[in-house]
């Protein structure tokens, strides 16, 4: 069993070097900061398990640093891969129009209550269903179905388009480039 305040001290002792340690190893100094929250809670919830004499614990503290670090390495290459083939899917896809008909429709679509607009983008930009959209934005699908319809009316609007049976034409044109 470990003295009272014995593990405050022993990792309020160990914080200082354990941002050196992070900043060595580390391209950003704000992920060093967080490296350290990350060892200091995780030394706390196994504190059960820290050596009772000093230098034993500060290599134990060191420890759980090195596995902290290891963790956020293989977070970051993941990350990294992910960005990798995103940006390969990304060169192979079409750019999305920049006709003075897609900026209109965008900015018709941006000038709607964030409510509309994002319900409009889940179903017409993304392609889910008005049900689905619903549970997404966590709202009932009754009201999804009277939102979507208010907000063709105001995009309509927006756009000094007549009125017409769906706008999703020109909302998917301006999404996938083609209508």
């Amino acid at each position: 069993m470990t003295p009272p305040g014995y593990v405050e001290r022993t990792l309020e002792a160990a914080a200082p070097a354990l941002l050196g340690y992070f900043l060595r190893r580390t391209d950003v100094a704000e992920d060093a900061a967080d490296l350290v929250s990350e060892t200091l809670l995780a030394a706390w919830r196994a504190a059960r398990r820290m050596p009772t004499d000093e230098e034993a614990a500060r290599m134990w503290v060191f420890g759980v640093a090195r596995n902290v670090l290891r963790h956020h390495e293989r977070g970051e290459r993941r990350r990294s891969a992910v960005v990798s083939e995103l940006r390969k899917v990304v060169a192979l896809r079409p750019r999305l129009p920049d006709d003075a008909e897609a900026i209109a429709v965008r900015a018709a679509v941006a000038s709607l209550p964030d409510p509309l607009a994002e319900l409009l983008r889940l179903v017409h930009w993304d392609g889910f269903s008005i049900e689905q959209a619903a549970q997404l934005l966590r709202i009932p699908a009754s009201t999804a179905r009277s939102r979507h319809a208010r907000a063709k009316t105001l995009l309509r609007e927006a756009l000094g388009d007549p009125p017409a049976d769906d706008v999703h034409v020109a909302v998917a044109a301006d999404a996938h480039g083609r209508a």
